[in-house]
Order: C-alpha cells, then structure tokens, then sequence
C-alpha cells in the first residue's frame, strides 16, 4: 500500500498545516450534540478529501464533519480532520490529524498528524507501526498503579455516567488518569509507550480507526469494553500494552 501511505501522508500533513496556519484564529460554533466545531475543521476535512480523491476516485469517504460519500471500491477513508476540537478552539496545542483506510472492515493503514509536535505516527496492517521512521513499541509496565491511563467519552448522556463511574473505579487504584482530549493522538501515545492504556465510550469510527491499527502493529492488545474484538462498529474501547489488558477490564466492568 505504499501509494496510498504516502497520499495519506501527503493528505495528513497539508491539512495539519492549515490547521497550525488557523490555531488561535479559527472561528467557533457548537453542534447538536453541544460538541465543538471551528472553520479549521471544515477547511481541514476539504482538503484531505481533496487529496486523497485526486488519486482514489472510487473509494468511499467518511468524515466527521462532511459525513459519508460513497464509491465502488469497497474501500473507505474515515478521517477526523481536527481530533481535539475543544482543545484547538481553547488554544490547547493537544489535537491531531486522523485518516484510516478500511476495507471489509479491516483497517488496511492508518496515519495520524499531530502538528504542534510534527510528530507523523503511521501504520501498515501487518508492517508495523511508526513514528518518523522510527518502529514503536508499547510500555512494559505490568501494575495498574503505576500506569497512565487516559480516557475520552461521546456526549450523550449514558456516555457521561458510564465514563463517570470507570473514572471513579480508576481512581482509586491509581493517580495517573488523565482526560487528553484527543482519541487518536491517545491512542498514538499509548502505540508509543508515552500512556500504558486509553479507554473510551461513545466511540464513533473515525475515534479509533487509524489509532488502533498503530496500537496493534506495535504488540499492544485492542478491545471494547466487554473484551470482545474492536469492530468499526463498536461503540467501546479499550486500548493497552497488552499487560494490564486483562485487569483493566475486570476493574472497568465490575458493578
């Protein structure tokens, strides 16, 4: 797939330029859902499907701002133009770029831009994960006390009160919980070793679709919440170093 890495790549990067070149000037409204969007968003999302259409006409797209066009390939790109919206509009530099390509619900390569770092992750399915060329690895850390763990939620409101009790549970094995703010960046630093484990509820596709490939081509373990396999449709997500998979789950589904 190396064509459609580098058209990605080419795709994650002009858009993370745009939205550096908007950080701190980009106007704000609030959807339905009272979630955050900016023009940097829209601006964002135009231009990676520009991108990436230019070279795949008859692929599929499915955006979180433009939402879904269909094609004749089988194949979708799922991109968050701007994961982090409240962070970007707050001048908080935690947000990324996130672009997945998926076929027959596998997800074939995922590419996640985070411009305030210029830190590119990327991952092949089967080829391993990268960042700037460098093969990752997840943590070693096997005690959930001493993990960081973070976490993100949809805003509906089963979404609210189920995140509000795992964060309870969590603190009370562990200080290290954190709310970042960005899904995919999340699960990049989990890919990395930066995090030991990122959870989330009220999953949508673009959430996860490229981050979790790079955790799994780095030796981490991907799940939902019950322990099932992660499917594009889940709605949970649990993402580790493989170690503390097992307990996190049975500390996160206890009643």
């Amino acid at each position: 797939m190396a064509a459609e890495l580098e058209v990605a790549i080419k795709a994650a990067t002009e858009a993370g330029g745009i939205l550096a070149r908007k950080y701190g000037r980009s106007k704000v409204r609030y959807k339905a859902d009272r979630s955050v969007v900016t023009s940097a968003d829209l601006e964002s999302e135009r231009r990676i499907r520009s991108v990436l259409k230019a070279s795949f006409p008859e692929d599929s797209y499915l955006g979180e701002e433009a939402g879904l066009k269909a094609g004749s390939s089988g194949r979708t790109w799922v991109i968050d133009p701007l994961d982090g919206s409240t962070n970007y509009s707050i001048r908080n530099p935690f947000f990324s770029v996130s672009i997945a390509l998926i076929a027959s619900g596998e997800t074939l390569l995922g590419v996640v831009y985070y411009p305030c770092q210029d830190e590119l992750f990327y991952a092949e399915k089967g080829s391993g994960a990268r960042l700037g060329g460098k093969r990752l690895r997840v943590s070693s850390s096997a005690s959930i006390g001493n993990s960081t763990i973070t976490f993100c939620h949809g805003n509906d409101p089963a979404s609210v009160r189920a995140i509000s009790k795992a964060y309870g549970k969590l603190k009370g094995v562990t200080s290290r919980v954190r709310q970042l703010g960005a899904a995919s960046l999340e699960l990049c630093f989990t890919a990395c070793g930066r995090v030991d484990a990122f959870f989330m509820v009220g999953v949508k596709s673009w959430d996860g679709a490229a981050g979790t490939l790079l955790v799994d081509e780095a030796g981490g373990k991907v799940t939902d919440l019950s322990g099932k396999r992660f499917l594009q449709s889940s709605t949970t997500l649990l993402a580790s170093n493989g170690r503390i998979h097992g307990r996190l789950l049975g500390l996160l589904s206890a009643r």
